[in-house]
C-alpha cells in the first residue's frame, strides 16, 4: 500500500464539508489539488473531480434526504435544461486543450467569486420571493458543469434562495446538492470517450491511490456539511467562499503563466 497520498483524506473532508455546506462544486478545489500536488493531466483531472463529487455529493444527498431539506419540484425544474446543456459542454471538453480548460475554469471562478463578495458587502435589502425557475442559469450552468465541471451551483442558487417553495437555506443547499449529483453522474459518463479512457488506464495507479484516500473522505464530509448550514451564518459563508474561489484562481493563474 502506498501512503504517499495519505494528506488528500484530511483535506477531503475539509472541501466536502464546505462544498455541502454552501451548495458549491467540489471541483472548484479538487482540480487545483489534482494539478499542483498530484501533478495529474488537467483533462484526467477534470474528470477525476466530477468522480471525486459523486461520491461527497452522494453522501450529502443521502443526509439532505434523511433531513428532509430537499424540494423535488425544484430539483426537477432544474434539470430539465441542465443535463442536455451537461451532455453538450461534455461532448465539447473532448476537443479543448486542457490548459484551455484551465484557463476557462480560472477564470469563471474568479469572475464569480469577485461577483458574490460584492454582492455580499454591498446588497443590504431583501429579496422578494417569486415563483420563477431560471432555465436560463440551468442551461448555462449544466453546460459549465460538462466542459469545466464547475458552475451550475453557483449559478441556479441565487434563483433559488427567494422562491416561494423554499423554507430555509437547508433546503437551498439540500435541492442544489441533488441536481448536482445527477448532472455530475451525467458528465463523468459522457467524458468516457475511447481515448479518454487510454489515458485513465495509463494513469491507473496514481488514480486508484488518489481516490483510496478521497473517497471515504468526501462520503464523511458529506454527512457533516448538511448539519453545519443549519445554523450558519449565510453571509459570512458566501463571502469565505468568494474570498476562497479568488485565491484558486490566482493559484491557477500563476500555473498557466509560468
Amino acid at each position: 500500500m502506498d501512503f504517499t497520498f495519505w494528506y488528500l483524506f484530511p483535506a477531503g473532508i475539509i472541501i466536502a464539508i464546505i462544498s455541502m455546506s454552501a451548495g458549491i462544486s467540489g471541483a472548484n478545489f479538487w482540480i487545483p489539488v489534482y494539478i499542483y500536488f498530484i501533478r495529474i493531466d488537467p483533462s484526467v483531472s477534470f474528470w477525476l473531480a466530477l468522480v471525486t463529487m459523486l461520491f461527497g455529493f452522494g453522501s450529502g444527498v443521502a443526509r439532505n434526504i434523511y433531513q428532509g431539506t430537499i424540494d423535488w419540484y425544484i430539483v426537477k425544474q432544474y434539470l430539465i435544461p441542465s443535463i442536455p446543456a451537461a451532455i453538450i459542454g461534455s461532448l465539447l471538453a473532448s476537443y479543448i486543450n486542457g490548459n484551455h480548460l484551465l484557463l476557462i475554469f480560472s477564470s469563471f471562478i474568479f469572475i464569480f467569486g469577485l461577483y458574490q463578495l460584492i454582492i455580499c458587502i454591498t446588497s443590504r435589502k431583501e429579496q422578494l420571493k417569486h415563483r420563477r425557475i431560471y432555465w436560463e442559469f440551468g442551461l448555462i450552468g449544466g453546460f459549465l458543469k460538462g466542459l469545466i465541471a464547475t458552475g451550475l451551483g453557483k449559478l441556479i442558487i441565487p434563483g433559488m434562495w427567494d422562491h416561494e417553495r423554499i423554507k430555509s437555506p437547508s433546503h437551498v443547499i439540500g435541492s442544489t446538492i441533488v441536481i448536482l449529483f445527477i448532472v455530475d453522474l451525467v458528465a463523468a459518463l459522457i467524458r468516457m470517450n475511447h481515448n479518454f479512457v487510454n489515458e485513465l488506464i495509463e494513469n491507473r495507479t496514481t488514480i486508484f491511490y488518489v481516490l483510496f484516500f478521497v473517497l471515504p473522505s468526501v462520503v464523511i464530509g458529506g454527512q457533516i456539511g448538511p448539519r453545519i448550514i443549519r445554523n450558519a451564518d449565510v453571509r459570512h459563508l458566501k463571502i469565505f467562499i468568494s474570498l476562497t474561489l479568488i485565491f484558486v484562481s490566482i493559484l491557477i493563474f500563476s500555473r498557466l503563466l509560468a
